[in-house]
C-alpha cells in the first residue's frame, strides 16, 4: 500500500510540474488533486487494515 500511495504522490508532483508550465488549461491540476486523493485513500486504508489485524 505504501509503495502505490508513494507512486500516487511522485505522480501528483509530475502532473503538477507540467500544469504549472502549461498557463492554458485547469484540468490538469484536477489530476493532481486526484492523484493526491488517491494515495490519502490508500494511506487510510493500510491504517485500518493495520488497525484489524
Amino acid at each position: 500500500m505504501n509503495t502505490m500511495a508513494c507512486r500516487a504522490v511522485a505522480q501528483a508532483g509530475l502532473v503538477a510540474g507540467t500544469a504549472s508550465l502549461d498557463h492554458e488549461q485547469a484540468w490538469p491540476l484536477l489530476l493532481v488533486a486526484g492523484w493526491l486523493t488517491t494515495a490519502t485513500d490508500l494511506m487510510l486504508e493500510a491504517a485500518l487494515l493495520d488497525s484489524f489485524g
